[in-house]
């Protein structure tokens, strides 16, 4: 059963999100009736398939949150905030409950306890007429009620497994009026197990709930039992012979063959002279036209759900995939073998789809870790006796695993210090003529190859002045500095640095911001960040869509190899190597009537060997700054695999990790987001290098 747990867990989680979801949906619109189905449906799942597992103190308390549910979309009264937040309570309890099937006594009190303040907002502790013991009878006389067929063939082994058909039947009987037929398959003495199953269950229900709801029923045992679910359009005039034909029992031919005898109905029309032979010709074409249409079914694309360390392995695979084929294709140059260039070139391409499918499958959409941000600013902004409602686009933006599953922290302290120190308190915004309610836009979008995440809020803005003279404090400028407001804003990246009076639960230790810039960097992003006095911050974070493969460009200088990633490359041009660069270590290069700053590789590594006469200098970008790399050789593109440095090179400045090319050496990889940073400030008295 340990299986058949793990899923309903995983399972179990989701719906929770779900309930979460259509919770604070009806927290702004309460009478939303499909938000309060999706909320009965949840807790309905939860509750049927915690009974098949054995979680029988789970399945009766979520019994509770069902039936509360079920009176709300009867109308038996309205939710209300009150009712809201308790209903959120209840559900971080069942994700308590989850743990262990048989809880302590200290979460069975729990348990009570929220169940008699769930009585308390319920209208009457015994079900009302509208309540579910009549509500199907009442479904059945709608119009929107429907028949359905259902078909069970538990797998051999579901009674060794402990899986029971009886939870299944008494739930599908809680949705309506429904009859089963039940049959055991036909086997040999020889064949015959007893600890087999050879069960075969019909169920023909009728009821006003969608599909859906039925295949929830079979979550937990659709991958291993044979289930299939068909509408039954029922006529009075509904044919044996079509009955039987359907259930496969026997062939239509068959059954023309025995009936062949009888004159058929277009032949009798066509003698009585009521059709004409080419309307009766027209009535079958288009008979067989329907049949053929209807027997046409969509194949339905089967969603596999996968370990994310497995991922993470065929990911690695990938990876020594793409180095094993930079051997071959480094040998295949050395020998000048036509076959084996030919067979690097096939393993090149299979290798290049085999790796973009690997990252379609890792790719997930950011929309999943927004989610869950909707109840940290509810929550939060009770705290904090605020009013601010979270705004989310781009949730369709799909982003590397590896990646997103890190986000999550970083953009928790970044929403609770826009909740702390942004948006006002209502009195404030209203003496300023803002909206009471304050707003947060969450958004996330493609932009040149990678992700680009931007928190806005429309508060009380930055304080230049304030964070200035708290760094002047801590020493992190001096007295005499003056800085430019982008470059102050950036002070409050610091480790230790805050301008919160006190602290509190929320901020005010200085160790929020710090971890932000620190586990963005980690992944190989940036923070920006702009603000307007009393208008609001922007927060602007720039991501890699992946973190294992990028295409890069490889360069030289002398013996050594270095790649630069080739989302932030525009353009290669030339430049002569005779203008030495300043005791600073900063020149400028003009290119397109703009001067652009440089680094030279060859003096930041401290490469020995000979200096060209020409270099190649790769002008690259990082945001709004673009930085020049200059360098000996531009060799071409390569499709690199992200290695980590070891902790003895992890801290130098510009590196972001080591790919192994195709004949064993190492080659760095540039960090153009660090190189940026690290360029000093220019002066109009630099060198502009010559072209």
């Amino acid at each position: 059963m340990n299986d058949a747990v793990d899923i309903f867990r995983q399972e179990a989680a989701e719906h929770l999100d779900t309930l979460e979801e259509a919770l604070l949906e009806l927290e702004e619109h309460p009478e939303d009736p499909e938000q309060i189905n999706l909320a009965f449906r949840a807790m309905h799942t939860i509750k049927g398939a915690a009974g098949m597992v054995g979680f029988d103190h789970l399945s009766s308390f979520t019994h509770h949150l069902e039936s509360f549910f079920d009176r709300a979309r009867n109308g038996d009264f309205t939710l209300k905030p009150a009712m809201i937040s308790l209903i959120l309570e209840c559900r971080d309890h069942i994700q308590q409950l989850l743990d262990d099937p048989s809880p302590d006594e200290v979460l069975q009190q729990m348990s009570q306890e929220l169940e008699k303040r769930l009585q308390q907002f319920s209208p009457s502790s015994t079900p009302t007429k509208k309540t579910a013991s009549v509500q199907p009878e009442k479904d059945l006389q709608s119009d929107s009620s429907r028949c359905w067929r259902i078909q069970m063939i538990p797998n051999a082994l579901a009674f060794q497994d402990g899986m029971d058909c009886l939870p299944l039947l008494r739930e599908l009987d809680g949705l309506g009026e429904m009859d089963v037929f039940t049959r055991v398959r036909e086997v040999s003495p020889e064949q015959f197990d007893p600890l087999s199953s050879y069960l075969e269950i019909l169920v023909l229900i009728r009821t006003s709930v969608p599909q859906e709801t039925l295949e929830d029923v079979f979550i937990f045992v659709s991958d291993d039992w044979d289930v299939t679910i068909d509408e039954l359009h029922v006529t009075e005039e509904a044919r044996f012979g079509d009955i039987v034909v359907e259930k496969g029992w026997i062939t239509a031919s068959e059954i023309e063959r025995l009936l062949q005898n009888r004159p058929r109905v277009g032949e009798v029309l066509q003698s009585a002279g009521i059709l004409k032979p080419n309307q009766v010709e027209s009535v079958l074409a288009e008979q067989q036209f329907m049949h053929k249409q209807a027997k046409k079914k969509a194949p339905e694309e089967q969603i596999v759900k996968v370990p994310s360390g497995k991922l993470d392995m065929l990911m690695n695979l990938i990876g020594e995939l793409v180095i094993v084929q930079a051997r071959l294709n480094e040998l295949a140059r050395v020998e000048h073998c036509e076959q084996l260039n030919t067979l690097a070139e096939e393993l090149s391409l299979l290798g290049s789809e085999l790796r973009d499918t690997a990252f379609d499958i890792r790719m997930l959409p950011i929309g999943s870790t927004f989610a869950r941000f909707r109840r940290l600013v509810r929550d939060l902004g009770k705290e904090l006796d605020k009013e601010v409602q979270l705004e989310t686009e781009g949730a369709e933006t799909e982003l590397d695993k590896m990646v997103l599953d890190k986000l999550g922290d970083p953009l928790v302290h970044l929403l609770r210090n826009s909740m702390d120190h942004g948006i006002e308190h209502p009195a404030e915004r209203m003496a300023a003529g803002k909206p009471v309610k304050g707003t947060i836009l969450l958004s996330a979008a493609h932009h040149d190859g990678q992700i680009l995440i931007t928190i806005k809020d429309d508060g009380a803005g930055l304080n230049a002045d304030k964070i200035q003279k708290k760094a002047r404090q801590k020493g992190l400028i001096s007295a005499s500095q003056e800085l430019e407001p982008a470059q102050i804003y950036q002070l409050i990246f610091e480790p230790g640095f805050s301008t919160a009076e006190k602290v509190s639960d929320v901020s005010g230790r200085g160790v929020g911001m710090d971890v932000v810039r620190t586990s963005i960097e980690m992944l190989q992003g940036r923070v920006d960040i702009d603000s307007q006095p009393g208008q609001g911050t922007t927060i602007t974070i720039y991501l890699p869509m992946t973190l294992a493969i990028i295409e890069g460009l490889m360069v030289r200088v002398s013996r050594e190899h270095y790649i630069i990633p080739l989302s932030v490359v525009e353009e290669c041009i030339e430049t002569s190597s005779k203008e030495q660069t300043t005791s600073d270590g900063a020149r400028l290069v003009e290119n397109r009537g703009q001067l652009t700053p440089c680094v030279r590789l060859r003096e930041l590594f401290d490469v020995d060997g000979h200096q060209p006469d020409i270099e190649q200098t790769v002008i690259t970008h990082a945001g709004k700054e673009r930085l020049g790399i200059t360098v000996d050789e531009v060799v071409g593109q390569y499709q690199t695999v992200i290695k980590s440095l070891s902790r003895l090179y992890q801290h130098i400045p510009g590196l972001m990790g080591a790919t192994i090319l195709g004949n064993g050496d190492v080659a760095m990889i540039l960090d153009i987001n660090k190189l940026v940073a690290e360029a000093k400030p220019l002066r109009e008295s630099m060198p502009i290098m010559s072209r």
